[in-house]
């Protein structure tokens, strides 16, 4: 919910800076223009800034949770057997295939549907 309000101010505070852009313009009142113009762009600069910070620190986290090994209570590689893994494959097989049977049931459904429309539409004429 935080991340949603945030977004919702950050893009009020856009359009109300824009909009003061706007009038400045209009009725030719440089320096209103100017100042809501510095003032969206430096809104930008500083979510710009705020992102590329996140990004490093989550870099730097990312390297050091790594650096650090398996958490305590991790599955092991030595616990999964081949048996594992071949079911684990045949099983997205399986649901792979079951998808594509679906999509393919209903674009024969849709087919068939279009023909006999088009086919009413020429009884018709």
């Amino acid at each position: 919910m935080r991340s949603r309000l945030v977004l919702v101010l950050g893009a009020l505070a856009a359009l109300v800076l824009s909009a003061v852009i706007v009038v400045g313009v209009a009725f030719e009142q440089w320096v209103l223009a100017a100042a809501g113009a510095a003032a969206l762009l430096s809104a930008c600069l500083l979510v710009q800034l705020d992102s590329w910070r996140r990004a490093r620190s989550l870099r730097r986290f990312l390297r050091d949770e790594l650096r650090r090994g398996p958490a305590v209570g991790s599955t092991d590689r030595s616990t999964v057997s081949e048996s594992d893994v071949v079911g684990a494959v045949r099983l997205m097989q399986a649901q792979y295939t079951g998808r594509l049977d679906r999509m393919q049931a209903a674009l024969d459904r849709a087919l068939a549907e279009s023909a006999a429309t088009r086919h009413a539409g020429h009884d018709e004429r």
